[in-house]
């Protein structure tokens, strides 16, 4: 009798088990909705109910009470927050709180109103942001801490730090120890600090281009105290406050390295700032070393194209191919070759239009060295005869 009921209960268990409950690599991915319509009347609920590989999916509106994501993905498996058929709002004091969770991606999201950070992480990895928003926070906006492996692409950022000055971080703050970040095709605006801020980051190995960052207390774009980081192919414009450059390289007090090393910045067009288009600025002593400024259009600027003021330079910085249409720049330490002072033939500087006309004498006209294969339409270099000086590559007709 014991033998029929042991045989029973393993074929009971034969019966229940199988790919409908667990696959190879563990539970199967299921999609949690939220919603009107969904099984979860809040994101906090699906968040806390999703496995690596779910989807939670959300319905159009505001969701109060923010969210807090108290584990997360594994590898191949991220759990990802989708806005369904419109814009999921979560909205609320806290925010979108990540802590040290990774294998994340939010797409069709936007954080609003927070009484603190928009998006915070600290000690974080491997996170996706893609059409992400963030809408008003007291402090920084999307906040990355010691974080590695992130990528944020079109995203609107826009009125942050309204405690200002004394807000903590940035509206796009890459801090500390964080790595391996690709911030691309976003609009950083209206913010009351920095707008993309890249601080403090040894090997940084990080990527800002095409985005517009306008509209910010400034500057716009900020690299301070970090090694290996690119800019390129942005439009900055509008800071608001007299001190702030359009893109700003610095060397700040609180920074314990007081280096700023391997920083590119080509392709960008750096127009209409209180200050600079570019400024160089340590805050009382600190080293730039390795700095390759090449290929930009500065013009329209409140206090010229490039200011530097930093007191130790090392290794070797190249200021080459850059239209100074803010008039004559002081290269000090940098080597400097085929730059271009002055209106080159603007197409409609009025209308915020800095494509180079036929005639200029920016054209055909650059050097060939370390000049990027494309210009910041996505144009190909050399486009003509030769290579271009500026933001814009245009053959001669």
């Amino acid at each position: 009798m014991a033998m029929r009921v042991l045989a029973g209960v393993a074929l009971l268990v034969a019966a229940t088990a199988g790919p409908t409950a667990e696959g190879a690599a563990g539970p199967v991915p299921r999609t949690r909705h939220v919603g009107p319509h969904g099984e979860y009347p809040s994101v906090q609920a699906a968040a806390d109910a999703a496995r690596p590989g779910d989807t939670v999916a959300i319905e159009p509106g505001t969701y109060p009470g923010g969210l807090t994501v108290r584990h997360g993905g594994a590898p191949g498996r991220p759990i990802r927050f989708t806005g369904i058929g419109g814009t999921a709002v979560l909205s609320g004091a806290g925010g979108l709180a990540i802590g040290g969770h990774g294998w994340l991606e939010f797409t069709g999201v936007t954080v609003a109103g927070s009484t603190g950070f928009g998006v915070y992480a600290e000690g974080a990895h491997d996170l996706v942001f893609t059409r992400f928003g963030v809408d008003g926070s007291r402090d920084g906006g999307l906040v990355l801490v010691g974080t590695r492996r992130v990528r944020v692409t079109n995203c609107d950022i826009r009125g942050t730090n309204s405690r200002g000055t004394s807000a903590d971080h940035e509206a796009l703050s890459i801090a500390s120890g964080s790595s391996d970040v690709e911030v691309s095709g976003c609009r950083v605006h209206n913010n009351g600090e920095e707008g993309i801020d890249v601080k403090y980051n040894a090997a940084a190995r990080v990527k800002i281009h095409h985005n517009v960052v306008t509209g910010n207390r400034g500057p716009n774009i900020y690299v301070d105290s970090s090694s290996t980081v690119d800019v390129y192919a942005n439009v900055v414009s509008g800071t608001r406050e007299a001190t702030k450059a359009g893109i700003g390289l610095a060397v700040e007090d609180y920074s314990e390295t007081r280096l700023l090393s391997d920083v590119r910045v080509f392709d960008n067009l750096s127009t209409g700032n209180t200050q600079a288009g570019l400024s160089l600025w340590v805050e009382s002593t600190g080293t730039m070393r390795n700095l390759e400024i090449v290929n930009n259009t500065f013009a329209g600027n409140g206090r010229g194209s490039v200011l530097v003021d930093a007191d130790r330079f090392a290794g070797k910085n190249t200021l080459r191919n850059n239209v100074f249409g803010d008039g004559p720049v002081d290269a000090g330490p940098f080597a400097a070759d085929h730059n271009l002072a002055g209106d080159p033939g603007f197409a409609d500087p009025a209308h915020g239009d800095y494509h180079l006309v036929a005639g200029s004498a920016a054209i055909n006209t650059g050097s060939p060295e370390h000049a990027p294969a494309f210009d910041l339409d996505g144009v190909a270099r050399p486009a003509g005869a030769g290579f271009d000086i500026g933001a814009y590559e245009r053959s001669r007709p």
